[in-house]
């Protein structure tokens, strides 16, 4: 509005009275321009209800044109919400992975590929296990418990170096038990990240699986290993989609772990890709 202003008819041209026009009702308490006459200008139809009709002059925007309280507490109480949920996901993501499992088994069910020519119960051992010696403790403590109370059927399992044969060279052991297992399980933690023969397990059970063209070998992650600690023959293993499982100590995270590992055990997937080693 120009400051030279000194009269201004706008009256018989009722205007809409909300809080879009705040500015201009602010405007006439700090002008010295004559605005008449006052008690012909006034608010239309389109105004807030309580002022359809009134003089300009009985709108006051400061007495409902302020914070938007409903809206603010509405953003608060969404946030608080949606941090509230988040937080609990995360509590409960081991049960949403295995209730979420369990659906998929229960909507797309499982095809079984089995190897044409031997079944489980025709190899030496039905599972072998390979780990760094720091974790024998959790080896003999927690996943040896756990494997003869829910695969009961599972009698020739070899656990870590101790089921190698002693007649032969270390490489040659690692590469006889591993041809003669249904299935290998590699157990990875940071102990295991700068060992020189585990990688060199790794390497064998990764020749084994391009031989033979069957998914026979399962990582197991007994914790996070940052990405630089992680073995290239790890990490280009994982590229390739391969059977891995995270064990945890949430015990919802164990159900989908053990669930998991029981569907790993049914079958040797053939494999249609050779890994480049």
């Amino acid at each position: 509005m120009p400051e030279t202003l000194v009269r201004l008819d706008i009256s018989n041209n009722p205007l809409v009275c909300d809080c879009s026009l705040a500015w201009f009702r602010n405007w006439l308490q700090t002008t010295n321009a004559d605005v008449s006459p006052a008690n012909e200008t006034l608010c239309s139809q389109n105004s807030l209800k309580q002022f359809v009709n009134l003089p300009l002059g009985e709108f006051h925007p400061g007495d409902f044109c302020g914070i938007n309280a409903p809206l603010i507490y509405g953003l608060i109480l969404g946030s608080v919400s949606v941090t509230f949920l988040g937080l609990l996901i995360y509590r409960k993501r081991w049960w949403l992975k295995y209730k979420i499992f369990l659906l998929k088994l229960f909507v797309l069910g499982y095809e079984q590929q089995e190897e044409h020519d031997l079944q489980a119960g025709d190899y030496e051992y039905q599972l072998n296990i390979m780990c760094h010696d720091d974790d024998d403790d959790w080896v003999h403590g927690v996943l040896r418990p756990a494997l003869e109370e829910r695969m009961p059927h599972l009698q020739r399992v070899a656990y870590g170096d101790e089921a190698l044969r002693i007649s032969m060279y270390y490489v040659d052991a690692v590469y006889h038990i591993i041809d003669n297992s249904y299935k290998t399980v590699l157990l990875l933690s940071n102990h295991c990240s700068d060992d020189a023969w585990f990688i060199t397990k790794v390497r064998v059970a990764l020749e084994h699986v391009n031989e033979t063209g069957l998914d026979k070998v399962i990582l197991v992650f007994l914790e996070d290993i940052p990405d630089e600690r992680l073995p290239y023959l790890v990490r280009l293993f994982l590229s390739r989609d391969r059977p891995n499982l995270l064990w945890t100590e949430d015990p919802d995270g164990q159900n989908l772990f053990w669930a998991y590992f029981e569907k790993c055990m049914r079958s040797n997937p053939q494999i249609n890709h050779v890994l480049p080693i």
